[in-house]
């Protein structure tokens, strides 16, 4: 991995290569920060420029060698000058100019701001004159000499300015690095380290490599935690840190520590130039922060030096120094309490259980989960009692670490009876209840322990019993309420519509606006999700995360089920704009958020069925791969079943069975809505084995539980199913009567594609690829128009077959290699190179005469490869052409045929 092959950064390479071609300038300079990647952009650039017309020149400027004049040209230039030399500039210059040979110099000029001035005055006399082309490197920050500057100040060559690489240049780069495609969180993870460093990346990955943290797991690459900092990364790092002060040395430290910090804060405590020193080295950066300023690193691996290089002594003084100086200012910010008792802890002080508490609410609230266990852990050590155990087993629940959550009540239920409490035994309240404070007790443990038997220990009917004997022992009426809701919140998991609408709607009534109300509304909405009523669903959902300010301090993961209720619904409607939007929220909800794997987990799912809804198989893959693979996540079955359904539909049966298989095993809530969705995947794998009129039974025969069950959303999806693959005639008549039960276009399209099945009619089953390409739903269109196809051949109807075939090979081929049954006797249309070549341009409206010019055809040869085309793919003009290449219509450009 010495040297990786070029990869992404495409938009950027054109925009080079046009500007170094460009006769109204004499070549480019790429201009960009340290490792941004400027010296391999210039490389493909000058890759152009290999030609017997050209002669690239490599010069290399040095520091050494800045001080020297021509140092940079020393390779270039004879031995010695001439005696008498009178104009040292113009011999440089021919000196240079002689080792083209007779062709046109094109002057490679890397570090470009470290040339000497003479050299530099040479590279821009043979520029200015006529003599040469130019692309150069140039690091911004610098000082370059006038030579260079005036190359782009008087118009003498083009300066391009480029940033780091994008999210989808490193998914790119990594694919070829590595030799295969990595999955989207670890590409995110890179990212991020990276902040687009080309340099930095490349250093990364192989730290990452080294230490086994990057690795294949089932075709993939998958980054396992954040990646080491190893030795060169230190050393690059170290190169940027060098010579600096003592006091700005501290500046980065503290940065590094309480990041971000007020500049207010930091100045007290450094010299004010000091902080201007680490500013300008590039260490720190300022921004705004309503109405102060904040400090921030300039790079995330400056603050992993720092912190790894800061002894222990003086990291507990830099704490104690930070603690002291925001106690000193107030603690008047939302997170000053949390970042106060945070650097007490680090500097060693001793803390009581009160404000650990409290910080601990506070780091869950911001979804830093490591963080707010940490603190849970410290509160409980300090004596913190019931509440802090309670509060320190929530946020381990969520965090999905099910058994030391289950170990942390059993020692608070003991502390709690020892205390002669009463303990949670139902009948030590007598017939009146338990007194109205250990009922309040008795109750939060026991909504703890229900909701770790359920979600973490795979024990429903434990939880609901116990929920019932505790109901039972306590008068309160918020108590039982709120005991009520946990009902709720675990009957709508469980996939019961029926009974969760008609113990949420009593709950409503009952419930004040408040975190309890929230709690219900997200139940109410899953539940009338389940029920077909996705409007409601979504709707009620959306409501709910418009007044998260109320609750979310209260009930920070609230925000992952909420938005996860959203996107089912929206996905069983078929409104895929809603679910993106849904996602898109859900993102930005836990974006900044450390170790909840759980809404990472629901984030990815969401993304996961979204990406397989739209039959971009492969995509969903990539989204799901991390997810499904987390080592400890209790939930990672979901997201197991996701990735085992794609696997299916891209025809890898096996492969999917294996995952579904540890899908089951892995996931602790089996009781959920996730045995549906592993009951649809089940579908899929025998169909991807071939076995199609299994699959079709398999799927009737959940659609009946489904009905039973109360469950028409599923109900219609494996229906329609059925009669994808081949099983309408026994689906149809169900489907006919569901649209009435749910709501959405979605299942109005699967009864229609049922009927046009049923009745052989082949116009219809078009329509309906009409209406699933309208919703997104390609995969569906695909199978729709492939169905059609079947049935105008038997017909035959050859013309109107062909042009159905080309349809459906078109949408197929937008979905990554999906392998449905519909789709396997696809074949693309049969075009030579040069005719698909003159169908795109004919697809983008481009005239006839516009085509010829363009591939150096006559008219008459671009209309012939036209009519070739047509008569292959069955379709008529350009309008039928852009649908075949999915392309918008391009008006502007002239039409013609």
């Amino acid at each position: 991995m010495a040297i990786w092959p070029f990869a992404g950064r495409q938009e950027d390479l054109a925009r080079l290569v046009r500007l170094a071609h460009d006769g109204a300038a004499r070549g480019v300079v790429i201009a960009g920060p340290a490792g941004v990647g400027k010296s391999r952009l210039a490389a493909e650039v000058l890759r152009t420029f290999h030609s017997p017309a050209h002669a690239v020149i490599p010069i290399r400027a040095t520091r050494a060698a800045g001080g020297i004049p021509y140092g940079a040209l020393a390779g270039l230039l004879p031995p010695k000058a001439p005696d008498g030399l009178l104009n040292p500039l113009r011999w440089a210059a021919d000196a240079v100019r002689g080792h083209a040979a007779g062709r046109l110099p094109v002057l490679a000029v890397d570090d470009a701001h470290l040339l000497d001035g003479a050299s530099a005055a040479a590279v821009h006399h043979l520029v200015a004159t006529g003599g040469a082309l130019i692309v150069a490197t140039l690091r911004t920050g610098e000082t370059a000499p006038d030579g260079v500057t005036a190359l782009w100040r008087d118009g003498r060559a083009a300066r391009a300015d480029v940033g780091p690489l994008s999210v989808d240049d490193i998914a790119a780069v990594l694919a070829a690095a590595l030799g295969g495609r990595p999955d989207d969180a670890t590409v995110r993870r890179l990212a991020t380290a990276s902040e687009g460093n080309a340099l930095l990346l490349h250093e990364l990955v192989a730290a990452a490599r080294d230490a086994g943290r990057l690795r294949p797991v089932r075709g993939m690459w998958q980054l396992t935690g954040e990646p080491p900092l190893a030795p060169r990364l230190s050393e690059l790092v170290g190169e940027r840190v060098a010579g600096l002060s003592p006091e700005a040395s501290a500046v980065l430290e503290l940065t590094a520590f309480a990041e971000p910090i007020g500049l207010a804060m930091l100045t007290g405590l450094c010299p004010p130039e000091a902080v201007e020193e680490a500013e300008r080295r590039g260490l720190v950066r300022l921004s705004p922060d309503g109405r102060r300023m904040t400090v921030r690193l300039g790079h995330p691996l400056y603050g992993e030096v720092a912190r790894a290089a800061c002894p222990p002594l003086r990291r507990r003084n830099r704490y104690a120094a930070l603690a002291a100086a925001l106690e000193r200012g107030g603690t008047r910010r939302g997170d000053d309490l949390l970042r106060l008792t945070v650097w007490r802890l680090e500097s060693g002080a001793a803390a009581s259980p009160g404000p650990l508490i409290s910080a601990c609410r506070l780091a869950w609230s911001a979804h830093d989960y490591p963080l707010a266990i940490r603190l849970g852990r410290a509160a409980v050590a300090a004596g913190g009692g019931v509440d802090a155990a309670l509060l320190l087993a929530t946020v381990l629940d969520y965090a999905q670490y099910p058994d030391e959550a289950h170990a942390v009540l059993t020692e608070a239920e003991a502390a709690f009876g020892a205390s002669g409490a009463g303990g949670n035994d139902p009948e030590a309240g007598g017939r009146g209840g338990l007194e109205s404070g250990h009922a309040a007790v008795v109750t939060r443990l026991a909504l703890a322990r229900a909701g770790n038997l359920a979600w973490g220990m795979n024990r429903l009917r434990e939880a609901l019993e116990l929920l019932d004997r505790t109901e039972s022992a306590v008068a309160d009426p918020a108590a039982r309420r709120r005991i009520a809701t946990r009902r709720l919140d675990l009957t709508a998991g469980a996939a019961r519509p029926r009974e969760a609408l008609r113990l949420g709607t009593a709950l409503l009534r009952d419930t004040p606006d408040g975190p309890g109300r929230t709690q219900t509304l997200k139940s109410q909405a899953l539940a009338l999700c389940y029920a077909g009523r996705t409007g409601e669903a979504i709707a009620m959902a959306r409501q709910a995360l418009a007044d998260a300010g109320a609750w979310q301090d209260a009930l920070p993961a609230m925000v992952s089920p909420l938005h996860s209720a959203w996107a089912m619904a929206a996905l069983f409607a078929g409104d895929l704009a809603s679910m993106e939007e849904s996602v898109a929220s859900m993102e930005a909800a836990v974006a900044a958020q450390r170790g909840w794997s759980l809404g990472e987990g629901s984030l990815a799912l969401a993304k996961g069925q979204l990406a397989t809804a739209r039959g971009q198989v492969q995509t969903a893959l990539g989204v799901l791969h991390d997810a499904a693979h987390h080592p400890t996540a209790t939930t990672v079955g979901g997201c197991m079943g996701a990735y085992a359904s794609a696997q299916a539909l891209l025809g890898d049966a096996s492969g999917a069975e294996s995952t579904l298989e540890e899908a089951l095993a892995r996931n602790r809530a089996t009781w959920t809505g996730f045995t549906r969705w592993v009951a649809l995947t089940r579908v899929w794998i025998a169909a991807a084995y071939g076995e199609t009129g299994a699959a079709v039974e398999l799927a009737l025969e959940f659609a009946e539980e489904c009905r039973a069950a109360g469950l028409p959303g599923f109900e219609f999806v494996a229906l329609h199913d059925a009669v994808r693959l081949g099983g309408a005639a026994h689906a149809a008549g169900r489907l006919a009567e569901l649209p009435a039960l749910h709501d959405g276009p979605r299942v109005t399209l699967a009864r229609d594609h049922a009927a046009a099945v049923v009745a052989g009619d082949a116009e219809d089953l078009l329509a309906v690829a009409t209406g699933f390409q309208d919703l997104g739903m390609i995969l569906h269109a695909a199978e729709a128009a492939a169905q059609a196809a079947a049935r105008l051949r038997r017909a035959g109807h050859t013309r109107a077959a062909l042009a159905a075939t080309t349809r459906a090979w078109s949408l197929a081929h937008r979905c990554e290699g999906a392998r449905t049954p519909a789709l396997r006797g696809l074949a693309a249309p049969d075009l030579t190179p040069r005719q698909l070549e003159v169908a795109q341009l004919a697809a983008q409206n481009f005239t006839n005469r516009d085509i010829a010019d363009r591939l150096f055809l006559s008219v008459r040869t671009v209309a012939n490869h036209l009519g070739a085309v047509y008569d292959r793919t069955g379709v008529n003009d350009r309008t039928a052409l852009r649908q075949f290449f999915d392309l918008p219509g391009a008006a502007g450009r002239p039409a013609g045929r």
